[in-house]
Protein backbone atom coordinates (compact mmCIF):
# COMPACT_ATOMS: atom_id res chain seq x y z
CA UNK A 1 0.00 0.00 0.00
CA UNK A 2 1.33 3.69 -1.14
CA UNK A 3 1.85 6.00 1.19
CA UNK A 4 -1.13 8.85 1.11
CA UNK A 5 0.77 11.57 -0.47
CA UNK A 6 -1.14 14.02 1.74
CA UNK A 7 -0.42 12.56 5.01
CA UNK A 8 3.46 12.69 3.41
CA UNK A 9 2.95 16.62 2.84
CA UNK A 10 1.76 17.26 5.84
CA UNK A 11 4.19 14.95 8.18
CA UNK A 12 7.16 17.06 6.26
CA UNK A 13 5.91 20.60 6.53
CA UNK A 14 5.80 19.57 10.66
CA UNK A 15 9.35 18.85 10.76
CA UNK A 16 10.68 22.03 8.66
CA UNK A 17 11.88 22.91 11.93
CA UNK A 18 14.28 19.99 13.20
CA UNK A 19 17.15 21.05 10.42
CA UNK A 20 18.59 18.85 7.55
CA UNK A 21 16.81 15.56 6.36
CA UNK A 22 16.30 13.48 3.68
CA UNK A 23 13.56 11.42 2.38
CA UNK A 24 13.59 8.17 0.70
CA UNK A 25 10.63 5.87 -0.84
CA UNK A 26 10.76 2.41 0.27
CA UNK A 27 9.04 -0.43 0.44
CA UNK A 28 5.14 1.21 0.05
CA UNK A 29 6.47 3.69 2.21
CA UNK A 30 8.51 6.73 3.07
CA UNK A 31 11.83 6.72 4.71
CA UNK A 32 12.88 9.47 6.93
CA UNK A 33 16.65 10.12 7.22
CA UNK A 34 18.84 11.96 8.99
CA UNK A 35 22.66 11.97 8.19
CA UNK A 36 22.08 8.83 6.42
CA UNK A 37 20.33 7.39 9.71
CA UNK A 38 16.13 6.07 9.61
CA UNK A 39 14.27 8.08 12.08
CA UNK A 40 10.95 7.61 11.14
CA UNK A 41 8.84 6.20 8.40
CA UNK A 42 6.38 6.85 7.09
CA UNK A 43 3.69 4.13 5.99
CA UNK A 44 0.11 2.69 6.37
CA UNK A 45 -0.88 5.91 6.94
CA UNK A 46 1.08 6.49 10.24
CA UNK A 47 4.09 8.09 11.32
CA UNK A 48 6.86 5.86 12.93
CA UNK A 49 9.48 6.48 14.62
CA UNK A 50 12.37 4.99 15.96
CA UNK A 51 13.00 3.69 19.31
CA UNK A 52 15.93 2.71 21.87
CA UNK A 53 16.24 2.30 25.50
CA UNK A 54 15.86 5.69 26.48
CA UNK A 55 12.24 6.22 24.74
CA UNK A 56 10.88 2.76 24.17
CA UNK A 57 8.85 2.91 27.48
CA UNK A 58 7.07 6.38 26.81
CA UNK A 59 5.72 4.83 23.42
CA UNK A 60 4.41 2.12 25.50
CA UNK A 61 2.95 4.18 28.21
CA UNK A 62 0.86 5.08 25.69
CA UNK A 63 0.21 1.78 24.06
CA UNK A 64 1.72 2.90 20.65
CA UNK A 65 2.43 -0.40 18.87
CA UNK A 66 5.31 -1.56 17.39
CA UNK A 67 5.94 -1.89 13.12
CA UNK A 68 5.25 -5.35 12.17
CA UNK A 69 5.38 -7.14 8.79
CA UNK A 70 5.46 -10.83 7.68
CA UNK A 71 3.41 -13.39 8.39
CA UNK A 72 1.24 -12.71 11.56
CA UNK A 73 3.20 -9.53 12.33
CA UNK A 74 6.37 -12.22 12.66
CA UNK A 75 8.98 -9.69 11.91
CA UNK A 76 10.00 -6.40 14.33
CA UNK A 77 11.27 -3.41 13.80
CA UNK A 78 12.52 -0.68 16.59
CA UNK A 79 9.19 1.75 14.65
CA UNK A 80 6.77 2.71 17.11
CA UNK A 81 3.61 4.27 15.74
CA UNK A 82 2.75 8.09 16.50
CA UNK A 83 -0.72 9.54 17.77
CA UNK A 84 0.05 12.68 14.90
Amino acid sequence: MAANEEIINFVLDQLQGIGEFETKRMFGGLALLQQGSAFGKIKHDKVWLKVDSTNIADFEKYWMTQYTYGKGGSRKLNFYETPF
